[in-house]
């Protein structure tokens, strides 16, 4: 009886100890079955970094090319197209208007006329008054015998004085002048002042480039013409 007893109680801790070795038994790690792609490398935070100061500034280089050449291309284009505009003639003489309206057809130009007043210098041609009415008309008389239109002014403030025309061009002005001088022997003074005048202004519709606009204004001989040209923005 005492035997058994002591074979139950080793038995007992024999399978105590089987069972401790069991759990004390570690696991085999189990092996991960994704992995990063064969490519692309993965860097811990204690490696330095692979592009290089090189690399960046050979790939600030290549955008800053890229740049520059693009610009370039966009300054030619931009550079071979000619500058427009649309210019405005404005005149006063109704012979200036039935030429600048024939060389606009000949051209084939669309255009739009209308009549605007505005301010133009004038230059009025006049000698001084004499003494007395008399002596101003008898100066009128010599004038009319050399070809010379002229006559006696009556308003109070220029009273007397011998009025020789209204020039719309100072050198015309200056021209009639010595001419008048020297015919008459008389001094003759030119008065510059500004008036209000009606003015016909055409505007071409049409956008004009320089070389266009240089053949159209060599139609015209713009000394014997009292015309304002102005090459305005479209």
């Amino acid at each position: 009886m005492k035997w058994l007893f002591l074979f139950v109680v080793l038995l007992n801790a024999a399978f105590l100890s089987w069972h401790s070795f069991v759990q004390d038994k570690p696991e085999k790690a189990k092996e991960s079955i994704y992995g990063p792609p064969v490519s692309e490398k993965i860097h811990l935070l204690t490696e330095s970094l692979a592009v290089t100061e090189q690399d960046y500034n050979t790939g600030m280089v290549s955008s800053e090319s890229i740049e520059d050449a693009l610009s370039k291309v966009i300054d030619e284009a931009t550079g071979d197209q000619p500058e427009l505009f649309c210019p405005r003639l404005e005149t006063e003489r109704q012979e200036d208007i039935k030429q600048v309206s024939q060389v606009l057809k000949d051209f084939g130009w669309p255009y739009q006329e209308r009549e605007v007043t505005g301010k133009r210098a004038k230059f009025w041609l006049y000698i001084a008054a004499p003494e007395t009415p008399a002596i101003a008309e008898r100066i009128v008389k010599e004038l009319a015998s050399k070809s010379i239109d002229s006559f006696v002014i009556n308003r109070a403030e220029m009273k007397n004085r011998i009025s020789l025309g209204l020039y719309s061009s100072k050198e015309r002005a200056e021209q009639a002048k010595l001419r008048i001088q020297n015919l008459s022997g008389y001094r003759v003074d030119v008065y510059e002042h500004m008036r209000n005048v009606p003015l016909r202004q055409i505007d071409i519709e049409e956008p004009i480039d320089e070389k266009d606009w240089e053949q159209f204004v060599s139609r015209f001989d713009l000394t014997k013409m009292m015309i304002k040209l102005e090459k305005n923005p479209c």
